[in-house]
């Protein structure tokens, strides 16, 4: 109990520190006001706005370095159904859950994990119900990538306000974060992702059939344009101007 307890004041103080900040600035405000005027509240509001204008542009400016020159895109078939689960329940959204939690335990205290930006509930192949929660331990940081937690329900406190995980650590398989006492499960998790990403690969493999398909017998939308374009541009030649194109018979 000491444990969640501890978790929980990390959580408030944040939110404390938030709420010193903003009074901070509604204090140098007034202050502003009263021994300024309107000219000296007016220029503290413009320093206020030419500090958030300067700080966004420098954002924007790292997040398209990192972007386009130190992100890794990663492409293949788990990957690919990661994204498809993240997506999922980024839409689903968080419903009314807050944070993360790991209890611990007497020797491990609790800590947060990270803020739950979405929810999922799928059934695994091993006929097994799982809670997929999805977020970022900064949610205000774009270059933080979203982590993917899959527990089991009875492992999880529940789905209201802050989230607790019981356990003391999540360990990271095949892009999603598995509890310590469940990372060698085969069945649930291994035997899981294979089977998900062979769905996925004989999907793949339908679609490209298809395109197969079309071009051998002539169906492919490409393939049609391009032996239009052939006809169109291909200029017939008359009788007539072939005869005269023949050199005259010699004398």
């Amino acid at each position: 109990m000491s444990n969640v307890t501890g978790a929980f004041t990390n959580k408030e103080s944040s939110k404390t520190g938030i709420i010193l900040i903003i009074v901070i600035v509604v204090i140098i405000l007034i202050l502003s006001f009263v021994f300024g005027g309107v000219d000296g509240f007016l220029g503290i509001i413009k320093f206020f706005i030419t500090f958030s204008l300067i700080v966004g542009f420098i954002g924007l400016l790292i997040y398209v370095v990192y972007y386009l020159f130190f992100r890794v895109n990663r492409r293949d078939i788990p990957f690919e159904n990661w994204k498809s689960y993240r997506a999922s329940a980024l839409e689903n959204g968080s419903d009314m859950m807050e944070e993360l939690v790991l209890t611990g335990d007497q020797m491990h205290s609790a800590k947060r994990f990270f803020t739950i930006k979405g929810y999922l509930r799928i059934k695994g192949f091993d006929g097994k119900e799982y809670d997929l929660f999805v977020g970022k331990r900064n949610p205000a940081n774009f270059l933080e990538e979203y982590k993917i937690v899959m527990l089991n329900p009875t492992q999880h406190s529940d789905l209201i306000g802050d989230v607790y995980v019981y356990g003391i650590s999540l360990i990271m398989k095949y892009g999603y974060y598995f509890l310590n006492s469940e990372m060698l499960d085969f069945k649930g998790i291994d035997e899981t992702v294979a089977k998900d990403t062979y769905r996925t690969i004989m999907y793949e493999t339908l679609g490209d059939m298809k395109g197969i398909i079309d071009r051998a017998v002539g169906l492919d939308p490409e393939e049609v344009r391009n032996r239009n374009a052939q006809k169109i541009l291909k200029i017939p030649i008359l009788s007539g101007q072939q005869q005269n194109n023949n050199p005259p018979p010699q004398q």
